[in-house]
């Protein structure tokens, strides 16, 4: 089973997005006595606290493709599970099967809030505070969602 270029694809992804809920952790202390935000507080962000908000928001995106485009994929291909052709749905749904995934739903939650947030206008201040308060909340979800999947496939590396 272990192939030595998978299993060091799959550490390079781990240590990928440890290092995005590392710097997720930091800009989330920094940005904590904002939030919630509401659509007054949006609009008189200072340019420090825009920063750690851009931060907090790259990473969180950057995270959700570490993991659905890299990790979970090298899973899989560590474990030789034959879904290197399935859908993304189907890579989910075996990694759920196998328990490296504890929730298909909650990372397709995950992945739409991704989204939106990705297409929301910043002069819309009322829709871009409610989104960034569903990411800033999202975190433990991420956390639990990454240390899940790492503790699963850690065993399996050379």
């Amino acid at each position: 089973m272990n192939d030595p270029m998978t299993s060091i694809k799959v550490d390079k992804a781990l240590i990928e997005c440890e290092t995005h809920l590392k710097r997720m952790d930091y800009a989330r202390n920094k940005l904590k006595s904002l939030m919630p935000l509401t659509e007054a507080t949006y609009k008189t962000l200072r340019d420090e606290q825009i920063e750690a908000l851009d931060q907090y928001i790259f990473r969180f995106t950057k995270m959700q493709d570490a993991m659905g485009e890299r990790l979970f994929r090298h899973i899989l291909a560590l474990l030789e599970e034959p879904a290197h052709d399935q859908p993304f749905l189907d890579k989910l749904n075996r990694l759920e099967q196998l328990g490296a995934l504890e929730s298909k739903g909650e990372w397709l939650k995950l992945r739409t809030l991704r989204n939106q947030l990705t297409h929301e206008y910043e002069d819309d201040a009322l829709s871009m505070s409610q989104a960034i308060n569903l990411v800033f909340d999202s975190y433990p979800v991420v956390q639990r969602l990454y240390q899940r999947a790492a503790d699963y496939i850690r065993p399996y590396l050379s």
